[in-house]
């Protein structure tokens, strides 16, 4: 191959590792910002089709319509009383409460006092929201052991809080941060690892059930990035302090659900509750609140913690950090060259699908990765990467490859027929013509005093004036609808009307030789010829039937005719030297053409016997 061929064959590679390293710094700077959107919604995918596991030491006791209906259309802080009571009599490890009791704080109130009492009997932990209160902070604050070093998440802190009334929060065991925050989107897919006011930190409050949950003692947070640990359990916040969750499917939130009305009729029972954290909220819109997560489009703000807590006491937390991003970006980079070079050693229907394996491969690789670990892979970023390196790559290879065949068909089109050429590069899975007998015209050239004019000037000057001659010729015989069969030396073997058929073919063949010897004649009054004196050329032309296909075996394939049309042809060509004549046409040929010829009598010729021979009118 020469340089120039390699090079231009290179360029779809070249240009495929280019855009693999433009892609993967864009992946690299800005994935994380521009393709937030996307990026999510492959996780929700993921965490949705691979769940993790379950766990039965948290149970969720929801104030939904039928809680509703027990209570004759309207929940009272009375009625939470006695359901938090009922709840505390099967003795339950915690009960986490996802209501705010921040309003209606008089003393003397009897259900403010009932409540009091119920949040007394079993250890309470009470949910608190973001506010504007500053003046005091919720409580009591759960014990919290800092291991310096550590680098506090600026999310955590917060101004103020929105927290029960201090009745409640002295007889509760602990406050919790139960305020949620979404993406842009304002789906819910984290949950803020703790919230800082003042000088107390709060965990959130499925993170605090989870500890209770598992029996754990106080918590411990430390690290740069953060990390916090309950006993042997390690938990990695992201970047940001946020804890990922698995949004549990409706099947999952059904069987750790029970209805209030069910624990206040004491259908439910206590074997359900009893050494377990119940998170007490609400599905009800006027009550509970309701957020967008992975699974539904309104889960209740209690279940969500339930989430968060499922994830904590399981181990299995979806993450993602910062870190991961050059790793990302560096597979892309050597995956894109991967996915450039398959395109340009493929053939396009078998690059394509390597590529789409790649992708899809890349995509596989993270889910299992996610199955396997939680860690979060953004496969989206990569696929768009590897989408971009195809698209590029293959479009430069199909051009380069389209350039190729128009060369082909250019360069083959000088010696074929433009219908043969387009058979075989159309379909090149074609099998090899099969031989068969049909009529053609035969057209066979030859240069005068040739072997005198090759030793006499040698091949450096000899070879260029070839080039141009056979280009030239070759051009007219495809122009006329001829196939150049073979080049010989000096000679041109050309047919007519094969392989497929051609309307008037001994015309055209007739037509084609005046042509070439006009052509020859003046080539021979250019410059470079005239000064090598280089000789005429004599034309022969016969028609008959003859056997036409492919012979030989291996790479040696052969396309070509034997018949005794070919022969007298050959032979005609010969005949010139004693007519003086440049063109000369057999007996047959003669007898189907329409043009005016001039007749040089009978005479013998060697393997064929007397035969009538002509010459067109106007041939010197």
């Amino acid at each position: 191959m020469t340089p120039r061929l390699r090079a231009l064959s290179s360029k779809p590679l070249l240009a495929g590792v280019a855009t693999s390293l433009v892609c993967a710094f864009l992946l690299f700077h800005f994935s994380e910002a521009v393709l937030e959107r996307p990026r999510e919604l492959f996780f929700d995918a993921l965490t949705q089709a691979f769940p993790g596991p379950e766990t039965d030491r948290l149970v969720v006791v929801d104030i939904d319509r039928k809680a509703l209906r027990w209570a004759s259309g309207e929940w009272t802080r009375a009625h939470s009383a006695a359901l938090i009571s009922a709840i505390a009599t099967a003795r339950p490890a915690a009960v986490a409460i996802d209501l705010v009791f921040s309003k209606d704080c008089d003393l003397s109130d009897p259900a403010n006092g009932a409540l009091a009492e119920a949040l007394g009997r079993a250890p309470a932990i009470l949910g608190f929201l973001i506010g504007e209160q500053t003046s005091a902070a919720p409580g009591p604050a759960p014990e919290l052991a800092v291991q310096r070093p550590i680098a506090i998440p600026p999310l955590w802190f917060i101004n103020g809080a929105d927290a029960s009334c201090p009745i409640f929060q002295e007889r509760a065991a602990a406050a919790a941060a139960a305020f949620l925050i979404g993406d842009d989107d304002a789906v819910v897919r984290r949950s803020q690892a703790y919230a800082i006011l003042g000088n107390a930190a709060y965990p959130a409050l499925g993170l605090e059930a989870a500890r209770l949950a598992a029996g754990a003692g106080a918590s411990v947070i430390g690290g740069m990035p953060p990390w916090i640990r309950q006993d042997q359990r390690l938990l990695w916040p992201d970047d940001d302090g946020n804890l990922r969750f698995v949004a549990a499917h409706p099947g999952r939130i059904a069987r750790r659900t029970i209805s209030a009305a069910d624990v206040l009729n004491g259908v439910s029972l206590p074997e359900r509750i009893r050494g377990k954290v119940v998170l007490v909220g609400s599905s009800l819109p006027t009550l509970g609140g309701l957020r967008a997560s992975a699974s539904l489009p309104l889960e209740p703000s209690m279940q969500i913690h339930a989430d968060v807590a499922t994830a904590v006491l399981t181990g299995f937390i979806p993450h993602r950090r910062s870190s991961q991003i050059p790793w990302e970006a560096g597979y892309a980079f050597l995956a894109g060259i991967g996915v450039a070079t398959l395109i340009t050693r493929l053939r396009p229907t078998y690059a394509a699908i390597a590529g789409l394996i790649a992708i899809a491969g890349t995509i596989a690789g993270a889910a299992f990765v996610y199955r396997q670990t939680g860690l979060l892979l953004d496969a989206t970023a990569i696929a768009m990467a590897l989408t971009t390196v195809l698209l590029v790559t293959g479009v430069l290879q199909f051009a380069q490859v389209r350039r190729a065949e128009q060369t082909a068909r250019a360069r083959f089109g000088q010696y074929l027929p433009p219908s043969v050429v387009s058979r075989y590069l159309d379909n090149p899975k074609l099998e090899r013509v099969a031989a068969e007998e049909r009529q053609v015209t035969a057209l066979f050239t030859d240069i005068e005093d040739f072997s005198a004019l090759s030793g006499r000037i040698g091949p450096q000057r000899l070879v260029p004036l070839l080039d141009i001659y056979f280009r030239e010729v070759n051009a007219l015989v495809a122009s006329h609808g001829g196939m150049v069969n073979k080049v010989v030396g000096d000679a041109v073997h050309a047919l007519f009307n094969a392989p497929e058929d051609l309307d008037r073919h001994v015309d055209r063949a007739i037509d084609c030789a005046r042509e070439i010897h006009a052509l020859t004649e003046e080539m021979r009054g250019r410059a470079d010829f005239a000064a090598e004196g280089f000789g005429r050329t004599r034309i022969g032309i016969e028609t008959g039937l003859v056997i036409l296909g492919e012979v030989g075996t291996g790479g040696t394939l052969d396309y070509t005719a034997h018949g005794m049309a070919m022969n007298i042809a050959a032979r005609l060509q010969e005949a010139n030297k004693v007519f003086g004549t440049a063109i000369c046409i057999g007996p047959a040929a003669a007898g189907e053409t329409t043009r005016r010829l001039r007749s040089l009598g009978v005479h013998e010729i060697r393997g064929a016997g007397p035969l009538a021979l002509f010459t067109i009118a106007d041939d010197g």
